[in-house]
């Protein structure tokens, strides 16, 4: 029997435990602490079980910027995941269907943010393509911060997150800190361009709506919904 099929009969004794028949509760109990003996598995293990990863549809660039990063960060903080980028791919792990709602979340998001994104450099005066690209990753870091204000963090309790950060150290030890990249523009800094740009950005990003819900595709239907 492999790993994951006894993790997978662990967890059914261990739910059978709590059955409110005493008789049933106490042997499911027992078969279940018996193949825990058996196949060297503990309480950690089998939590370790319940994360899942899932990676977004979207294509990536190596070196993201940093608005493509706190998308990411947010769709982990509404979502109650944690993400890192592996190649060209964004993969969310979390308990549950928490990280497939997330990835997919991330899609919704990250295509309003680029059509936002889009539309601006079409109304953008800069001709130099370094300003362009300066002015349109300020409108995103003025959306992301609407959009931030706009949505509602889930909360994980302090056993999640204990899991979470064992899951880390024992799947992804060596994740490093996300290098980004980061258009400059020294004419153009602290600009009343610039400023335009963010709070054009603010007001686009608030408009944003996730749900939360975490009850498989219902949840998953209303990301994006707009009232």
């Amino acid at each position: 029997m492999n790993k994951e099929k006894v993790l997978d009969k662990i967890k059914k004794c261990l739910a059978l435990s709590k059955s409110a028949n005493e008789h049933e509760a106490a042997q499911a109990l027992k078969q279940a602490q018996a193949l825990m003996e058996k196949y060297e598995v503990n309480a950690v293990d089998i939590a370790l079980s319940e994360v899942s990863e899932q990676g977004a549809d979207r294509r990536m660039a190596v070196k993201l910027a940093e608005w493509q990063w706190a998308v990411a960060n947010m769709i982990s903080e509404v979502f109650g995941c944690k993400c890192y980028q592996q190649g060209d791919a964004m993969v969310f792990y979390g308990l549950g269907n928490r990280a497939e709602i997330a990835s997919y979340a991330f899609d919704v998001v990250y295509r309003q943010i680029s059509a936002a994104r889009r539309e601006f450099l079409k109304t953008c005066r800069a001709r130099k393509p370094s300003n362009r690209t300066y002015l349109a990753d300020q409108f995103c870091n003025g959306w992301m911060m609407g959009a931030w204000g706009a949505v509602k963090e889930f909360e994980m309790s302090d056993d999640e997150k204990a899991v979470m950060a064992d899951y880390k150290r024992k799947k992804h030890p060596h994740i490093a800190k996300a290098v980004v990249r980061d258009a400059k523009s020294s004419k153009l800094d602290g600009s009343a361009a610039m400023i335009k740009a963010i709070v054009k950005g603010h007001a686009a990003g608030k408009k944003v709506q996730l749900h939360h819900a975490m009850n498989g595709a219902e949840g998953v239907k209303q990301i994006g919904e707009r009232k």
